[in-house]
Parts: C-alpha cells; structure tokens; sequence
C-alpha cells in the first residue's frame, strides 16, 4: 500500500518562491531579449531576402515567396496611398523615400533676348 507523506509548509513554501523567483527571472530576461533582439536583427529593407528569379518549387522556399509578394503588394499600397499602411494585412508598412538624385540638375535655360 502506498504511504502519502504530507510536506511540511516550510518546504512547500520554499519551494513556492523557488519556482515564482525561477519563472519570474526567466520571464524578466525573455521579455529583456525580446526587447532588444528584433531591433538589432531587424533588416533595413526586405527586399534582401525576397530575391528570386522565378517561382521556386519546394514548400519552405514557396511559403518564403508567398510572404515576399504579400510584402511587396503592401509597399505598393503604402506607395500609393503615401501613408503608413495598417489595412489589408498589412501593418505598419511606410511609404518609400525617393532617393536623392545622383545625376547632376540640369543647366538653366538660356537667358531670353
């Protein structure tokens, strides 16, 4: 037959803080890393990843693909509108900045006689 052995309460309160200190720091340093990880891994434009020179055929490289086009179709729309976008599955997508112009302007036009 089984014996039930009750624990003490010094024990199980011990253990009680043990666990809440254990989950508490676990839950501080994950929302720390969380904070600070994406800002730093975020990329300065998505098209980086999103290079593909025809339509790939395996699942992972078409999910990648399928995410690729929703991004681009949400810079169109963002482009468009000349807003930030948070409509049509699309969040926080920012209108592009138009490059400076690397050519030289053009001369003025003759004086009129």
């Amino acid at each position: 037959m089984l014996t039930i052995v009750k624990t003490p309460p010094t024990v199980a309160a011990l253990r009680t803080i043990a666990i809440g200190g254990g989950l508490g720091f676990a839950l501080g340093l994950g929302s720390f890393l969380a904070g600070t990880a994406p800002a730093a891994a975020a990329p300065g434009d998505w098209r980086a990843g999103c290079q593909f020179r025809n339509i790939p055929g395996g699942a992972a490289d078409g999910i990648r693909y399928d995410a690729c086009m929703h991004q681009r179709d949400c810079q169109l729309l963002a482009n468009a509108a000349g807003r930030t976008i948070f409509e049509s599955g699309c969040f926080w997508v920012s209108p592009e900045q138009s490059e400076p112009s690397t050519q030289r302007p053009a001369p003025p036009p003759p004086p009129a006689r």
